[in-house]
């Protein structure tokens, strides 16, 4: 192959010096070049994973392939979950998830276009598409080569633009600037231990690793826990209304309470007034007829 990818370069020299960018002869050479720098570096990966099948692997995959798996997914997976996923080889996966992107061809090999997925964008499927991306890019059959099946990248859409672009496409995804859409990330038992490793080694949470029945206990489990929060939230805002209601009363108890003992207050304060406005009227009264005839004799 390193011929091939030789022969290529020294063609693509060959063609820069007599045509330009945009002709079709340059543009046919630069991708020959790409499309076996292509090949190559996924024949190197391949390499490192090839192992002897177990039957317990095939069995296992054979149960998932089809739409066994997809049905059961749409049933526990709520309309609210905008879920994406997109798969790939497991070779592909390690390197998906050490450079922490999800990304096309264009963008990775200068403008190459491996399959239908344009600059900035990824093909993706929903819980009603996804046995495609199982069946048809997941390598989910693989162990007839000898390969591990590959995972399933389970993603949010990063913004309402994003989620809008259609059910089977979506923007590149950089889990480094975002992690949160990255939702989980689901194999066969055979590949867990390994992709929670990848996951450690780039500082991503490893704990979203499953298996397919493991993602969809994950689904249910955070789905229970979200109605769960949502009757505690309801509970809590009830209580917090019914105590606003009893304070107001309390209030409006010691606000009327206080209000008739000052008026009982200011009553008996009138009264004291008014006697002892009485008790000296009368004593100066008397004071002044005395005052008077000692003052007529004199």
């Amino acid at each position: 192959m390193n011929g091939y990818l030789n022969n290529a370069i020294k063609k693509f020299e060959e063609v820069k010096q007599n045509f330009s960018e945009d002709s079709t002869t340059y543009r046919d050479a630069k991708d020959q070049v790409h499309r076996w720098e292509h090949t190559l570096n996924e024949a190197r990966l391949k390499m490192k994973f090839v192992r002897p099948s177990t039957q317990e692997d095939i069995e296992y995959r054979d149960n998932i392939y089809g739409k066994k798996f997809s049905k059961k997914l749409q049933e526990i997976c709520p309309e609210e979950l905008d879920l994406r996923f997109h798969g790939t080889p497991i070779y592909f996966a390690e390197q998906i998830i050490k450079s922490g992107k999800i990304s096309s061809t264009v963008d990775r090999y200068d403008g190459y276009m491996k399959s239908t997925d344009m600059k900035g964008e990824i093909s993706a499927s929903n819980k009603y598409t996804i046995s495609r991306t199982i069946d048809f890019f997941s390598d989910i059959v693989s162990y007839y080569r000898g390969m591990p099946c590959g995972c399933i990248f389970a993603l949010l859409p990063k913004d309402e633009q994003d989620a809008t672009l259609g059910p089977d496409i979506l923007k590149s995804v950089d889990f480094r600037k975002n992690p949160e859409q990255l939702f989980g990330i689901f194999t066969t038992p055979e590949n867990v231990e390994r992709v929670k490793q990848w996951m450690s080694e780039v500082g991503l949470e490893s704990d979203i690793v499953y298996t397919f029945e493991g993602f969809l206990e994950s689904i249910k489990q955070r789905t229970e826990n979200k109605e769960e929060k949502t009757i505690k939230d309801n509970e809590l805002e009830m209580k917090e209304q019914q105590f606003e209601e009893t304070d107001a009363l309390e209030i409006a108890k010691t606000r009327k309470t206080s209000g008739i003992v000052k008026l009982q207050e200011r009553i008996r304060n009138a009264i004291k007034e008014l006697t002892s406005k009485l008790k000296f009227n009368i004593s100066k009264d008397k004071g002044e007829n005395t005052n008077d005839e000692s003052t007529t004799r004199d």
